[in-house]
This record gives structure tokens, C-alpha cells and sequence, in this order.
């Protein structure tokens, strides 16, 4: 058991971070729900669906658990998104324009709160759904210095942070120059 976690933790160099999904909670809901409606099948002897209730429920949550994203990592200049099933996706964050708020769309009326989605330069949108959501941005943000960042929380926070660290290094600064008036004098 601790090799297992000694070779997760050495996968991972200083300049990647690895960020898991959030809990899809329609999919729980879902499968919940199916579960209840296949004893609710079988304590009433309906037979003949169930078959078919089975085979199209396993199908959904095969897609819903096994095709969908569990983890980003994000590399020095890559984003990795990881299945379960079928390949991991390589975005390579040069070629990354923005990253924002998700926008509803006509397409997408009903998008996820606690998504972000992130614009490539040919126009292809990349929804995204980290737990860490601001170590994420950040994470991104880091990777590539040239994306506009529309997070709205992120900007909030790091203008805060700006506005600290630029009122302590002036602080800094008359201090020091304190310190030199008062070395000259002597």
C-alpha cells in the first residue's frame, strides 16, 4: 500500500499540480434514482423491461462515470484532462485565450455554477469543473502568463492581494529611505 502512494506523489514534479472533478451530482442523482427504479421493477415481477432498463441504465452510467473527466493535471505548459475510459486529453495552454465564468449559450442553456470554461485560439470552449477552483485558475494562470483571466473571484481576490503587496512595498521603501536619510545625516 505505500508504494502505491509513494509513486503517485513522485508522478508529480514541483511544476505540476493535479486537481480532481467535482461530484457530478446529477449522475449521483441518476444513478440513485435507477437503482430504486430496478428493485422497484423486481418487487413488482415487471420482467419484461427489465432487460432493457438494465442494459440502458448500465450504458448511462458507464458514460456518466467512465467517459467522463476525474482529474486535471496541470503541466508547465499542458493541461491533462484524465478518463477512466478511453484517452487522456492534452491542451496545450500556449494556445489557450481566455479562461471565464461559464456564459450561457443558446446551446447550453443550463450550464454547471461551479465550472469554467476555457477559449482556444481557433474558438473551441473547454468546460472544466475542478473541486479547488482558485488553486486551479491560479494553476493556469501560472502556466501561461498571457491567457485572459475572467474569473471574476480570482480578479477580486488577486487585486486584493496586489493592493497588499504594493502597500507593503512602499512601506518598504519609506522605511528604507528613512534608514538612508537618517544614515547620511550622521
Amino acid at each position: 500500500m505505500d508504494t502505491k502512494t509513494n509513486e503517485s506523489t513522485l508522478e508529480l514534479t514541483s511544476f505540476e499540480k493535479e486537481f480532481k472533478v467535482q461530484l457530478n451530482i446529477p449522475a449521483l442523482y441518476f444513478s440513485v434514482f435507477y437503482v430504486l427504479y430496478i428493485g422497484y421493477m423486481i418487487f413488482n415481477q415487471q420482467f419484461n423491461d427489465l432487460i432493457v432498463v438494465l442494459i440502458v441504465g448500465v450504458l448511462a452510467i458507464g458514460y456518466l462515470f467512465g467517459l467522463r473527466p476525474y482529474k486535471y493535471v496541470v503541466k508547465r505548459r499542458t493541461l491533462e484532462i484524465h478518463k477512466r475510459l478511453g484517452k487522456t486529453k492534452e491542451i496545450n495552454l500556449m494556445d489557450c485565450e481566455t479562461i471565464t465564468d461559464p456564459i450561457a449559450k443558446m446551446t447550453k442553456l443550463i450550464t454547471n455554477a461551479h465550472s469554467y470554461e476555457i477559449y482556444l485560439i481557433g474558438g473551441k470552449r473547454i468546460t472544466v469543473a475542478p473541486k479547488d477552483q482558485m488553486g486551479f485558475v491560479d494553476a493556469i494562470v501560472h502556466a501561461n502568463k498571457r491567457i485572459h483571466c475572467q474569473v471574476e473571484e480570482y480578479n477580486h481576490t488577486h487585486r486584493k492581494w496586489e493592493k497588499k503587496r504594493r502597500k507593503e512595498e512602499k512601506k518598504i521603501q519609506k522605511a528604507n529611505r528613512r534608514n538612508k536619510k537618517t544614515l547620511d545625516e550622521e
